[in-house]
């Protein structure tokens, strides 16, 4: 049973990036690291910004990389992470300091995951998100 749990592994504040690519790279190889996703995963979610924009910036700061199940995923997870300097993806979108990437193995799994995005953006929370230093300000602001 997947459990939405924020903790050192899957969290990762205030990283530097060169471009969006390198975002994408940092945020999603968490995913990597946890054992959630093959490195191609990260090569999917690459590819599908490239073909179809950046339709993982959902909104205002927040952008949320994923890709298909078959590019690589093999557990559902997350990861949290934020940026010292906004990435910018183009000049439509907004400028974005928060990070979920997610896998999902099929078409629900991830439902989770993405209720509790949508519980942040609702809440306000994203803003508050990309503004902490350590986990305990994280915990603070999204319990």
């Amino acid at each position: 049973m997947f459990k939405l749990e924020f903790n050192e592994k899957n969290v990762k504040l205030n990283l530097e990036a060169e471009n969006w690519e390198d975002a994408i790279r940092k945020s999603a190889g968490v995913l990597v690291e946890n054992g959630n996703v093959a490195p191609e995963y990260i090569d999917g979610i690459i590819a599908a910004i490239n073909e179809y924009g950046p339709y993982i910036v959902i909104s205002d700061g927040l952008a949320i990389p994923h890709t298909r199940p078959e590019n690589g995923a093999k557990n559902i997870g997350f990861s949290l992470t934020t940026f010292k300097k906004p990435v910018i993806f183009d000049e439509n979108t907004s400028p974005v300091k928060v990070m979920i990437a997610f896998s999902a193995v099929d078409k629900d799994s991830h439902l989770e995951i993405l209720k509790m995005i949508v519980s942040f953006v609702e809440e306000g929370k994203i803003e508050k998100i990309s503004e902490v230093d350590n986990m305990e300000e994280l915990l603070n602001v999204i319990n």
